[in-house]
């Protein structure tokens, strides 16, 4: 299912925030966001990669272990604020997933 349009509206705005979020803050200043221990959790189900290449023209791609090909998990989705990584049921760990950090915190629940 594609983005729908107030969807489409709020990406600038979310792709600002967990930009800012993630930056590293510069020497001397309090960072942006609390200390926070890494967390772990499980989903089951797919991830979907969106793209705009051009105004109005959505991309969408699942994402697949680079191993085994699985698409449905159960995945082990590992995050220490900085970076994801996820963790296929056939045993691979991989950053190279491409999703954003929204794409897969918007999915997740509560953790």
């Amino acid at each position: 299912m594609p983005p729908t349009e107030a969807g489409e509206a709020l990406l600038p705005d979310l792709i600002a925030l967990f930009s800012d979020l993630t930056s590293a803050s510069p020497p001397g200043t309090l960072p942006l966001t609390p200390s926070a221990e890494p967390w772990q959790v499980r989903h089951t189900g797919r991830f979907r990669r969106y793209g705009r290449p051009d105004p109005g023209v959505w991309t969408a791609e699942t994402v697949s272990c680079p191993a085994c090909g699985g698409e449905d998990g159960p995945w082990t989705v590992t995050c220490d604020w900085r970076s994801m990584s996820l963790g296929c049921p056939c045993g691979v760990l991989t950053h190279e997933h491409g999703l954003a950090f929204s794409e897969v915190w918007l999915l997740l629940p509560d953790t």
